[in-house]
């Protein structure tokens, strides 16, 4: 478990500076005015399904951080998942394969027609 928990790429400094000053100080994929390249990036353009799962105990990524995302995206299939759990928990041990890994496997099969085609 601790060599996946330390296992984690090299970053590169100017890149991560302008990833946390873009995503969280000026919040800008939330506000719709972040670009990568010469692209706009706008949430409302997302149209596929979303299955939006949160840990309820994350201290990391912690749920009203993520649950917003919901209302944020424009498709008209979205779901939002809260598993009892914390951060790591959602990735590993029993409770995750017991319950998060059935409910994913639900949520694809519904939306999948017998040639893995969605719809």
């Amino acid at each position: 478990m601790e060599k996946w928990i330390f296992d984690s790429p090299d970053q590169a400094g100017e890149c991560l500076k302008q990833f946390i000053k873009d995503m969280y100080q000026e919040n800008k994929l939330v506000k719709g005015t972040l670009k990568i390249g010469d692209k706009d990036v706008n949430l409302k353009n997302v149209s596929m399904p979303l299955l939006n799962i949160y840990a309820n105990a994350d201290h990391i990524v912690p749920p009203d951080a993520t649950k917003p995302l919901n209302d944020l995206v424009g498709s008209t299939d979205k779901e939002l998942y809260e598993f009892k759990g914390g951060h790591i928990g959602v990735f590993v041990g029993g409770k995750s394969q017991k319950e998060l890994a059935p409910a994913i496997s639900a949520w694809l099969h519904k939306r999948a027609d017998g040639n893995g085609q969605r719809y």
